[in-house]
């Protein structure tokens, strides 16, 4: 990487040379990389005949960490051992300690630090070149060092919505490390709209400004970022809620031509939700070698605030599935899938435990080796009508070391219906190192002795107890033979719950020595495993859309359900039903049937409008239709099996039941419930076929899945009926008005509206369902309290935000306010910050703090900013704002308190030096110098000291110290030890004299001067004598 950093400098010095002629401000300059085209947001000019580039996003391009001093107006950036330093308008630079002249100073154009380029270095080895006719600047970087294999793209990406904000602040991604990091200079994080997901690639990667993706360092671990307000997809746009997006990260190494794309992770839509805190710090180890949950060690670190949380769950999530495990995800996985976690009584934040040998990821598998991790901690909220529960960011990734010292049972299966042993199939991975295993035994357990057995209970068992397994190098899968016993001595039959476990046998030096696994999953054996087609399959055309709606399916359940997965509808032409098998069946992909969940009772449902036939032709009016259903085996030892046909189906416009049109919704009021929420209609043409009316209430989450199926299904708790009128409708809903998940309507919650149509007399059992409404979120319109007496201190001499201390009274009422936020504002700009100036801070650059019903008095932590993002620091004038944060998550509603007196932060005052000491040194009668020694201040925040030499004749004090000229004193950097220096003999007294030409007597005093960044304070020594001096006469 130090030859690409010296290509950089390549660039940095010899464009002046490729651009001696003049060019006008206007020529375009393309500079491209290693073969990709760097396009900042400001692009490179010409000033003077001078090429100036952004310095910020080529150093970036680089791996280089740059910092800004807004004070000095000085940009400073770090790679490797090499460091540049460049100060707006100055002709000068610093490389590497080394000042360097600049023809033109660097500028600050429109915000961005532009840089000019002249000197170049020998002995660069780079090749750059330029082409007059494109005005292209090419660098082509090379680095001798690069180790073996090659950088590879990152992989497992996850893309998650974290936050209630509605912008960049929502969404975080994490992924897995590139293969060979060592070899990855950066990542270039794209945040890309979903529907343009299939065209994005990395030469359409290489043409997005660096204004619109993120990048993120190598540091080692899993990458995982958090985005900002500013935060822009790859067309420039700010990210916003209710857009669908996918991630993609370009690694980007260090050298020539070694970048890698990375394939999209799964698209994420922002929702606004309400939530309780996360826990945080996830971490996960392979503490053992067992080869299953107890090889697992996880700590995190519990929630802020648990005032909402009654517990935690602990999931384990293979990593190939991270991307689709959200909370929806989590709250379905069943209880034998993931650990709680109690809330503990103990003040510890830290909590770390380990898992247990039966311990199951999501999928329902049990925890094994070879298979890569990732663990995410939920807490669990205690009402989640008031708050939600909330995920973690997920661990890094782990995969448990495949060196297994005991059998692992991968999976135990009821294969064939013979009712005995040969119905009980068992599949296990060996032990890792077989040298001294002989075989293996498989030993069937009733479940209710399971918790007893033990290697003692194996070892006093014979053969007969047994079956005996053969060792083969590879992992074993066995079937049992027909005279297969269990523990018990009995053979192995239907109808009995069994646990298995199985041993490795030693053999030579460990002869008879057993290493017996954990339990398998509980097995009953059964009968009748073979799949069941379903009967009395029947289609009608129940409404009028010319698409697949109009097709209501029913059909009667198999018998047994057992073995059966889930069902799927096959809608076949009419005249190739007759030729329609199993077969054509399997053959065909998702897009051409519908499945359908089992729910164990007989199922009637209507098609989506989406429904192909198995040509994959919508389905329209004028066809004749058979329909087949087939019941999916869930055992993949057992065949799918395919009903009869339907009856032919006719699909014809039947103009029985419409649905409503010029659905309109709106926001009337202010009671954060359904009497906000107005929905108008135009009523159908016809009404004489139709009963009433209902209106239905669906989070936009919700909105896309929206179908007559599940309408039909809900109770009349979830819909407000409305009685026709034959007029065109407007309905304010009721205060206990709910939407169709049961929640009650509030506030802060983006819905959709649709009506549905209900036949009656006749035509009872149609039904039709409008188009949704637009989205709409139901907003307060009343300000919460602002915070009182806000007041800041300086309590402190770290020079960052730890010195800093804030106190407030809360708002006087408190309901409807769910926390503060703490601002710290340039004092320079607190004139005009208002509350649409503090919404808008990013969540970076603000603290947080809970309510607690009395005064909060608070330090802010080290890494606290400004609200411009900048370290809190010494010698800068601040004001303090304190935001009262609304609970219906309207910004409009938060309130900004009145601002705190201006402070300013300094370390301690400076202290004098000790110790001092000066002498004339005289050599053969002449004076030759002044030798001076002195003890620096112990303070530690001192930049310089000031040596003053002062006539005994002078009153002179601090004041008149810090008036001295600066050609009429001394100054000695601030460094550790005794100092000592030697004064020149021409040296100045206070009044501008030389000492030399003077008879009369001298005092030195020293001055030591605080660094201005962090004290104005100085302190001066007492009056020491100048030995040896003046002359005798």
């Amino acid at each position: 990487m130090k030859k690409l950093w010296t290509a950089f400098l390549a660039v940095v010095c010899i464009l002046p040379l490729l651009f001696q002629g003049q060019v006008q401000a206007a020529t375009h300059i393309n500079v491209i990389v290693d073969g990709m085209r760097i396009n900042p947001s400001q692009p490179p000019i010409m000033v003077q005949n001078r090429v100036m580039l952004p310095m910020r996003v080529i150093f970036q391009l680089l791996g280089a960490k740059v910092t800004w001093d807004q004070k000095t107006q000085t940009v400073t950036a770090v790679r490797d051992n090499s460091t540049i330093i460049l100060k707006i308008n100055a002709k000068t630079a610093t490389i590497d300690g080394k000042s360097t002249t600049l023809d033109v100073p660097a500028k600050n154009l429109s915000g961005t630090t532009m840089v000019p380029v002249r000197f170049v270095s020998e002995a660069l080895g780079e090749k750059i070149g330029w082409n007059s006719t494109t005005k292209t600047v090419t660098v082509t970087t090379s680095n001798n060092s690069a180790g073996e294999g090659s950088l590879g793209p990152v992989n497992y990406i996850t893309l998650r919505d974290i936050g209630n904000i509605g912008d960049g602040r929502d969404l975080q991604v994490s992924f897995s490390k590139s293969a060979n990091e060592q070899h990855a200079s950066y990542y270039r994080v794209f945040l890309v709209k979903a529907s343009k997901a299939s065209y994005f690639n990395e030469s359409a990667a290489a043409n997005v400004p660096s204004a619109n993706y993120s990048v993120i360092f190598p540091t080692g671990s899993d990458p995982s970022l958090t985005f900002s307000s500013n935060t822009r997809d790859s067309d420039g746009e700010l990210i916003r809620e209710n857009q669908a997006y996918t991630a993609f990260v370009l690694a980007v190494g260090k050298y020539s031509g070694s970048s890698q794309m990375s394939k999209a992770s799964p698209a994420v839509t922002l929702i606004n939700n309400r939530a309780v805190d996360a826990p945080t710090g996830v971490t996960v180890s392979d503490v053992n070698n067992y080869g299953d949950g107890r090889d697992l060690s996880v700590s995190f670190v519990r929630a802020a605030s648990e005032s909402q949380i009654s517990g935690y769950r602990l999931f384990v999530v293979k990593t190939q599935s991270l991307s689709s495990f959200n909370l929806t995800a989590a709250q379905a996985v069943p209880g034998t899938s993931y650990t709680s976690v109690a809330k503990p009584s103990s003040s510890t934040s830290q909590m770390t435990l380990s898992l247990g040998s039966s311990s199951r990821d999501t999928s329902g598998e049990l925890i094994r080796s070879g298979v890569s991790y990732s663990v995410v901690v939920m807490a669990l909220s205690s009402n989640e009508s008031t708050a939600l529960s909330r995920l973690s960011t997920p661990s890094s990734s782990v995969t448990l070391n495949q060196s297994a010292s005991v059998p692992m049972i991968t999976q135990v299966s009821d294969v064939s219906d013979y009712g005995d042993g040969r119905d009980l199939r068992v599949a296990f991975n060996k032990v890792s190192d077989e040298s001294n295993i002989g075989s293996y035994r498989i030993y069937v357990v009733k479940s209710g002795t399971a918790g007893l057995f033990d290697v003692n209970r194996a070892d006093n068992l014979t053969n007969y107890f047994y079956t005996t397994v053969s060792k083969n190098g590879y992992n074993l899968v066995h079937t049992l033979p027909a005279t297969a016993r269990d523990t018990d001595g009995q053979l192995i039959r239907s109808g009995v719950y069994y646990r298995v476990f199985v041993s490795a046998v030693g053999t030579g030096s460990q002869n008879g020595v057993q290493l017996l696994s954990t339990a398998s999953n509980e097995i009953i054996l059964s009968t009748g495993n073979q799949v069941e087609a379903v009967t009395g399959v029947a289609a009608t055309d129940s409404s009028d859309y010319n698409d697949g709606r109009d097709l209501r399916i029913t059909f009667n359940r198999a018998n047994n359900e057992s073995n059966i997965l889930n069902y799927r509808v096959f809608v076949v032409k009419y005249n190739k039903s007759s030729s329609f098998s199993v077969d054509s069946a399997n053959a065909l992909s998702i897009y051409n049937y519908t499945q359908v969940n089992k729910t164990g009772y007989n199922l009637s449902q209507s098609l989506s409008s989406s429904t192909r036939d198995t040509d994959g032709d919508l389905l329209r009016n004028g066809n004749s239709y058979a329909i087949f259903v087939m019941s999916v085996s869930s055992n993949a030892y057992t065949g799918n099996v395919l009903s009869a046909s339907s009856p032919y189906v006719y699909m014809s416009a039947n103009q029985v039941v419409a649905a409503v049109t010029g659905l309109a919704v709106s926001d009337v009021s202010d009671n954060n419930d359904g009497r906000d929420l107005r929905v108008a209609f135009n009523r159908v043409s016809n009404e004489g076929t139709i009963g009433h009316y209902k209106i239905y209430v669906v989070k936009n989450e919700n909105a896309a899945s929206f179908d007559l199926n599940w309408a039909n299904s809900l109770d009349s708790s979830r819909y407000t009926y409305v009685s026709k009128t034959n007029n065109n409708q407007i309905v304010n809903l009721a205060a206990g008005a709910r939407d169709i998940n049961g929640d009650v309507i509030r506030n802060g919650v983006a819905y959709r509206i649709f009506v549905l149509t209900a036949g009656s007399g006749s035509y009872a059992g149609y039904s039709a369902l409008s188009s949704p409404s637009s989205v709409i979120t139901l907003s307060g319109n009343t300000s919460v309290p602002a915070a009182s007496n806000v007041a800041a201190t300086d309590g402190g001499n770290n020079n960052d935000g730890r010195d800093l201390f804030v106190s407030f009274s809360p708002a006087a009422e408190e309901s409807r306010i769910s926390g503060y936020r703490i601002y710290v504002v340039p004092s320079q700009k607190a004139d005009a910050f208002n509350l649409a100036a503090a919404n808008n801070v990013n969540t970076a650059n603000y603290t947080p703090v809970n309510k607690t019903g009395s005064t909060l008095s608070v330090s802010l932590s080290a890494t606290s900013t400004d609200t411009d993002g900048l370290p809190i620091r010494n010698m800068t004038a601040y004001r303090v704002f304190v935001v009262s944060v609304s609970s219906d998550g309207v910004a409009g509603n938060n309130a900004l308190s009145a601002p705190s007196s201006a402070i300013t932060m300094e370390s301690g005052a400076v202290t004098a030096p000790t110790s001092v000491t000066a002498s004339v040194y005289w050599d053969n009668a002449a004076a030759q110098r002044i030798d001076l020694s002195f003890t620096p201040a112990t303070s530690g925040n001192v930049s310089e000291y000031r040596v003053m030499l002062v006539p005994t004749s002078l009153p002179f004090g601090i004041d008149d110290a810090k008036r001295v000229a600066a050609n009429n004193y001394t100054v000695i950097p601030h460094q550790e030890g005794t100092i000592t220096r030697e004064l020149g003999i021409n040296t100045r007294d206070v009044e501008g004299n030389s000492f030399n030409a003077s008879s009369q007597s001298y005092h030195v005093i020293i001055l030591a001067v605080g660094n201005p960044a962090q004290t104005n304070t100085v302190a001066i020594t007492e009056n020491v004598p100048l030995q040896n001096w003046p002359p005798p006469r």
